[in-house]
């Protein structure tokens, strides 16, 4: 029965995961054959260079650059949506009048699509009718070009990412939370522990295994970002918000160097699967 069981569970994946790889194996077939070109558009050429595409991104400082932008996202973003969802989960996980209506107020950015979300931004953001500046304004401390500085276009788009991703976090936990067993909660209490003791000491380490898998596949999630960026500043101004996802854009359909972007694409997948592998590789070690 078991071994039948067993074959029908096999019989029943094998028909998706022969659909996922066919559609993944053809594009990223296509798309190493292309980096290995320089096809240009512009250029009108298409012929085999090599590793010249490679080469070029290992000693183009914008591709290093972008990549130091994308780990100071990914940690930011990460840290603030890990202490902010804890947090609010930890309000949530008590019993108080009106606390589901104040778990679907938490859960409400979440909702909107990405786009949506940066279209929405993007217009508080404005330097001239945003709700930011007019805010400012009112406390005559004077008005901020969110959006077209240098200094502060990625942070606002970070703080953007933050808004709208927090509610993920702060499921997970949630869920962790209420997943917890009384029993050790319920002795710390009757030993007079503190609340900073017991969330230290007891409510922290049993939370461990929940708190590795929603930083991590969070800060997998977050590596990739694209839309935020892209809808809110294109990159910009210059290339001071650019991210690994927007400068690979912009080398395909921008300057429309095909061959060049489709060697950057495939060593951000590289570098995507290694942090990958170690992430999953750490949390398989730590539940053993």
């Amino acid at each position: 029965m078991v071994k039948y069981q067993n074959r029908m569970y096999v019989l029943f994946i094998v028909p998706a995961v022969v659909v996922t790889v066919v559609c993944l194996s053809f594009p990223l077939a296509k798309g190493i054959r292309m980096s290995f070109t320089n096809l240009d558009f512009l250029k009108n050429t298409n012929d085999y260079v090599g590793f010249v595409n490679y080469i070029r991104a290992l000693q183009d400082p914008e591709f290093y650059q972008a990549l130091l932008r994308n780990v100071i996202y990914v940690i930011v973003v990460v840290i603030f949506n890990f202490f902010l969802g804890f947090g609010m989960a930890l309000v949530c996980n008590e019993r108080f009048r009106g606390n589901r209506i104040l778990r679907a107020t938490i859960t409400l950015p979440m909702l909107l699509i990405p786009t949506a979300a940066a279209v929405l931004w993007r217009f508080l953001y404005n330097f001239d009718i945003g709700l930011i500046n007019k805010l400012l304004s009112f406390f005559r401390l004077g008005s901020v070009n969110w959006l077209g500085s240098a200094n502060f276009s990625l942070m606002s788009i970070i703080i953007t990412d933050i808004w709208a991703w927090t509610p993920w976090m702060f499921l997970i936990l949630l869920a962790g939370l209420e997943g917890l067993p009384t029993e050790p909660i319920e002795a710390a209490k009757i030993d007079r522990a503190s609340g900073f003791a017991l969330l230290r000491l007891v409510v922290v380490p049993m939370m461990r295994p929940v708190t590795r898998v929603a930083v991590s596949l969070k800060a997998i999630e977050t590596f990739r970002t694209f839309d935020y960026v892209w809808v809110m500043s294109r990159g910009g101004p210059g290339s001071s918000s650019d991210i690994l996802s927007t400068f690979v854009y912009k080398q395909a359909f921008k300057n429309l160097q095909y061959g060049y972007s489709s060697a950057l694409s495939l060593l951000i997948m590289v570098i995507m699967v290694a942090m990958s592998m170690l992430i999953l590789r750490n949390l398989i070690l730590k539940q053993d």
